[in-house]
């Protein structure tokens, strides 16, 4: 209200100031509405420059705190192996029975396989997609090693790589100079799989 009543009086008093100045019979009005246009103007200027300005205040942003990622616990699987737990014929029930396991336990399980291994079980070569997609597993779950090469050190060197265990009944004896780890308890974890289902050496779920 009183900015509008400042307004209004500086307004009128300039007004009459300059008919003051350009009609002569108006003249003795500049005594008067001069002054008063100054004052008002004054007054109305340093009430403009005390009002309090609205300060848009920035919401303070929230403290950047990611949740950690879940640190994966491995499994490794020698695939070649796990296949003829079936009463030592190759099969895949073995294969999806430990992976599933493995999976409810709190493993991330990664399959390793010999060159042959397609051959054994479906009569032609298997790649690593092929087996992910019969075991159902994620893309890179499964390696498939190239002729020639070797699967249990690949699977030695995977499982010591990720601190892993590996799952299988071979024992790696010819491998334990090289990796010694194959002689501690828990790093090789054993089963059995029957016509009553998969059976391994410790069910317990990853606490880590």
């Amino acid at each position: 209200m009183i900015l509008l009543f400042l307004f209004i009086v500086t307004f009128l008093s300039l007004l009459f100031t300059l008919f003051a100045l350009f009609e002569p019979g108006w003249a003795d009005f500049l005594l008067i509405s001069l002054p008063v246009a100054l004052a008002s103007l004054f007054l109305l200027l340093r009430l403009l420059m005390t009002q309090p300005r609205s300060v848009k205040r920035k919401s303070p942003r929230p403290a950047h705190n990611p949740r950690p990622a879940h640190k994966k616990v491995w499994a490794i699987v020698d695939g070649s192996n796990v296949m003829h737990w079936a009463d030592g014929e190759p099969s895949v029930d073995p294969l999806y029975a430990v992976t599933r396991r493995l999976k409810k336990l709190g493993f991330s399980p990664r399959v390793f396989f010999d060159a042959n291994a397609g051959y054994l079980l479906m009569g032609r070569y298997l790649h690593d997609r092929d087996f992910e997609n019969i075991l159902r597993l994620q893309s890179s779950s499964v390696t498939v090693v190239p002729k020639g090469t070797v699967a249990d050190e690949e699977i030695l060197r995977e499982a010591r790589k990720l601190k892993a265990i590996v799952v299988t009944n071979d024992r790696y004896r010819d491998w334990a100079d090289r990796y010694p780890e194959v002689r501690k308890n828990g790093f090789l974890m054993r089963g059995k799989y029957t016509s009553n289902g998969l059976v391994l050496d410790v069910d317990v779920k990853v606490t880590a």
